[in-house]
């Protein structure tokens, strides 16, 4: 972003609701967020024809429009993009020569379906292209994480990012701006290498590293539709299945007691809702004005990282409480 931000009026297409990193980087950077919703119907699915008309908005208003975020699996939405929506945002990205920055640290954590990358599915498009070769000069940054997936480990800093596409003089800019910064994080190193290294079948840890990465997902499944059965049988609560990430996303209708209680207090409804669940249950939900939601939506970004699922039924017992007293 600090190489493609040339001026006030560079603009970045961001998913709404979006992980926070990017638009504060982008008002650090002094840019634009160019907002693109995620359409919550189809589970937090993308619409290209929706991504064009927030593209031509912001053309119009004088935004120079350079890039594309796209995070997959989602946060905080706990979906996962199909390879045909990816392949439609590479194929505009394409058109409009966008470059693509690929957040795809939950690419691991998927429920339902199969995770497909960025670069397999430009790759394929390549591949499949005819004399035009129009996918030929896309480019494509795909990020990656430690701190996610089933060798997570939150607090240890260690990823990557893998770029394709961009002109050789190009990433050796960013290369010389990323070193400036650099600290090495022997730990975070090591922590990356056995993440794309795993122990293979025949070796010596593989049976233990299977046993525990599988314990790890079955663990987080079975929480994640825990949670979303829940919400389900909630009064006033609507949430799409969780097909990727750590996340379930919610949306809430609140009674209007509930409204005038909040504003009262000089909170947002759901700000208000979530610091009441947190006071009766200890559960921290956050509220999903912290993301971005389309105007007049409410909702709220739960995890499912806790051990066990008897906190599961303490938010049950909040909402039904916390409905009634203010119906």
């Amino acid at each position: 972003m600090h190489i493609i931000c040339a001026s006030p009026s560079t603009g970045v297409l961001v998913p709404i609701p979006q992980y926070p990193l990017y638009t504060a980087t982008l008002a650090l950077l002094d840019a634009r967020v160019v907002p693109y919703y995620l359409n919550e119907e189809k589970n937090w699915g993308t619409n290209v024809e929706s991504i064009k008309k927030s593209l031509q908005d912001a053309k119009a208003a004088g935004t120079d429009v350079r890039a594309i975020v796209v995070i997959n699996p989602g946060n905080p939405t706990g979906a996962t993009l199909s390879a045909d929506e990816i392949k439609s945002i590479i194929t505009f990205a394409a058109e409009e020569k966008l470059v693509i920055l690929a957040d795809e640290v939950y690419q691991t954590n998927i429920f339902e379906g199969t995770f497909v990358s960025f670069k397999k599915a430009l790759r394929e498009l390549q591949a499949a292209d005819k004399g035009d070769k129009k996918h030929a000069n896309v480019e494509l940054a795909s990020l990656h994480s430690i701190s996610k997936g089933m060798v997570g480990e939150c607090g240890h800093r260690g990823g990557y990012m893998e770029l394709l596409g961009f002109d050789e003089a190009v990433v050796a800019q960013i290369y010389k701006f990323v070193s400036i910064s650099l600290c090495p994080p022997v730990v975070g190193q090591a922590f990356v290498e056995m993440m794309v290294n795993p122990p293979q079948e025949g070796e010596p840890s593989h049976a233990q590293y299977k046993r525990e990465y599988d314990g790890i997902f079955a663990g987080l499944q079975k929480r994640a539709m825990a949670l979303y059965e829940a919400f389900k049988a909630m009064e006033g609560v609507k949430c799409n299945s969780p097909t990727g990430s750590m996340y379930l996303f919610p949306s809430i209708t609140l009674p209007d007691k509930a409204k005038q209680q909040a504003d009262e207090d000089g909170k947002s409804p759901d700000e208000f809702y979530v610091s009441r669940l947190l006071d009766a249950t200890g559960v921290c939900m956050v509220p999903g004005s912290g993301f971005g939601q389309e105007e007049g939506t409410l909702h709220f970004r739960t995890t499912f990282l806790a051990p066990g699922t008897d906190w599961v039924g303490r938010i049950t017992k909040f909402h039904e409480e916390f409905m009634k007293e203010f119906k």
